[in-house]
């Protein structure tokens, strides 16, 4: 299933340790994930969210105020595997872990005999995810150039990231799905009213960025109200871009809300992939920049991929240019 970030040849676990005959090995951390970033797959030292930021999106998430997002992910999963055998399943840029580890309960809960992985660039949030459930295969890859072999991932869930529908193709097997989390276009309606003197309420054509590798299935929109104490106030803030846009005087006024009601609406849509007669080996990087909490926010000149290399790599279109940054 995994293969080397080095040379795309199998990788063997043997004991703690992983190899391809090539004889390119990776030591499993004491946390127990497996580091498979090369440096040139990275364009800074740490990439990715860093500890403050995976701290706050924990403390946020664990809270339960998403668990129904996690829930009707899971349920479109479930729907989805319980005919299949032994699937096969990522969770694409998982962060703190959060979804990966739910998804997982739920497996287990309806009986799925499964193998999870969690895939995230952020080593500090491998790091907190691979104390969650030691059960999961934690990996810290590039999503870009995820260390699968190709079309090998029975479902692939995408939580509030940046996605490239030609990199999900390619990792899907034919008859398998993908299943994407975005914000809506009213998602934290009355935050946006307090940051913001003239809030822009937009939405991620997420089906238009995938159509050219992926039938879409089905859109299941959530719409709820959640309520925040100041300390889930001042976690969701510290996970989101909204925060660096925002005064500490407004970031202030918002924590000293007792009870602060905002809007969750969310787009959950899960694609089939196309059969595409000819599909070329395309390998790309992205320049990973911390997680977003509103992806409706990104502009069309955020959704660029750079190549590593351009002697080895080609273009990808604009139209799968998409999103691959991150989370809520």
């Amino acid at each position: 299933m995994l293969v080397c970030p080095v040379c795309h040849s199998p990788l063997v676990l043997n004991g703690k340790n992983l190899s391809c005959e090539k004889n390119h090995g990776f030591d499993q951390a004491k946390q127990g994930y497996f580091n498979l970033l090369l440096n040139t797959a990275k364009n800074s030292q740490a990439p990715g969210d860093n500890a403050a930021m995976v701290k706050a999106r924990q403390e946020f998430l664990d809270s339960g105020l998403y668990k129904s997002i996690s829930d009707a992910v899971n349920q479109l999963v479930i729907d989805h595997l319980w005919q299949t055998e032994s699937p096969q399943l990522l969770d694409l840029a998982c962060g703190e872990g959060y979804y990966t580890q739910q998804l997982h309960h739920a497996l287990d809960d309806h009986q799925i005999n499964h193998t999870l992985y969690g895939l995230d660039i952020s080593k500090d949030a491998i790091k907190s995810a691979a104390k969650r459930d030691k059960s999961i295969k934690w990996i810290v890859a590039n999503g870009f150039k995820a260390p699968f072999k190709p079309n090998s991932l029975n479902c692939v869930i995408n939580m509030f990231n940046r996605v490239n529908s030609k990199t999900l193709h390619a990792l899907c097997h034919p008859s398998g799905k993908v299943i994407v989390a975005s914000a809506a276009k009213f998602h934290l309606e009355q935050l946006k009213r307090v940051i913001y003197e003239t809030p822009k309420f937009e939405e991620f054509d997420m089906v238009g960025a995938m159509n050219e590798e992926f039938e879409h299935d089905v859109r299941h929109q959530l719409d709820f109200t959640i309520t925040l104490k100041p300390e889930n106030t001042q976690a969701l803030l510290g996970m989101t871009p909204h925060a660096w846009r925002s005064s500490p005087e407004t970031q202030q006024q918002l924590i000293d809300n007792p009870q602060l009601e905002l809007r969750v609406n969310v787009n959950i849509d899960s694609f089939t992939p196309k059969v595409i007669e000819s599909v070329e080996n395309i390998e790309t990087v992205v320049n990973v920049e911390p997680k977003t909490e509103d992806n409706a926010e990104l502009k069309a000149e955020d959704l660029s991929v750079d190549t590593i290399d351009e002697a080895e790599t080609k273009p990808v279109s604009s139209a799968n240019q998409g999103i691959w940054k991150t989370k809520h």
